[in-house]
């Protein structure tokens, strides 16, 4: 009986010291997968850092390149244009140059015709003035026969119980009996056109007397029933205007 419970106990034992080891076992391994883990994932970390390091010095030194180029193809620029400026201003001054020399010779040229023409148009009309003298003369002889006088009529203008004109009277040529009216210098009042028609003679008007009076002239001592501008009269002759209240 003692050693059947002695042998149950070993096993117990046993059993106990067996399980305890696996589970040392267990927790030890537990350790060491966490640690084994972080390294891993130190170590890529440590790669991502170090890949992205080298990264973003590529990309700094591919910028600094882009840096160089660039300032270096503006300089260029900048010369290229500087130097085309140059030409540029040297270009229109002397463009400038060359029209202002060729503006004063131009203004000598045209001084030179004007002074020319002056003096041909001075000596035309130097030359010009004794014709143009003898022309004019000639001109007024030619005229003045014409506004002389070409003889002489009486005029006698009698109005109501009063005489207003009584004299001699110059005529030229195609004179009428109302020209010679005009030439007694009275005050007139008359109708103008085709046929002229006298109405007043110093403010004696018609139908001032009574209605139906008014102004006839008569010519050589004849009544004459036609507008006075179409009568004409010649040297020698008599006209009279008279105011008349019965009409003839």
């Amino acid at each position: 009986m003692k050693k059947s419970v002695w042998i149950i106990v070993a096993v117990v034992v046993t059993i106990f010291t067996m399980g305890t080891a696996l589970a040392m076992q267990q927790h030890a391994q537990q350790s060491t997968a966490p640690q084994t883990s972080s390294s891993s994932s130190r170590s890529s970390s440590a790669s991502q850092s170090a890949s992205s390091s080298s990264q973003a010095k590529k990309v700094a030194a591919k910028k600094d390149a882009h840096k160089k180029s660039s300032s270096s193809k503006r300089k260029a620029s900048s010369k290229a244009s500087s130097k085309a400026r140059a030409k540029a201003t040297k270009k229109s001054k002397r463009s400038t140059k060359a029209a202002s020399t060729a503006s004063v010779k131009a203004k000598k040229v045209t001084t030179a015709r004007s002074t020319k023409k002056s003096t041909a148009a001075k000596k035309t009309a130097k030359a010009t003035q004794p014709t143009t003298k003898r022309e004019a003369a000639a001109t007024t002889k030619k005229s003045t026969p014409k506004s002389q006088s070409t003889g002489k009529v009486h005029l006698t203008v009698s109005g109501y119980k009063k005489t207003l004109f009584n004299d001699s009277v110059a005529i030229s040529k195609n004179a009428t009996a109302f020209s010679v009216l005009k030439a007694s210098k009275l005050k007139l009042v008359y109708q103008s056109g085709v046929a002229v028609y006298v109405s007043s003679i110093n403010g004696l008007a018609e139908n001032d007397v009574k209605v139906g009076s008014g102004w006839k002239y008569k010519v050589n001592g004849k009544f004459i029933d036609e507008a006075a501008n179409a009568k004409h009269v010649t040297n020698g002759d008599d006209v009279h205007w008279y105011f008349t209240t019965a009409g003839y």
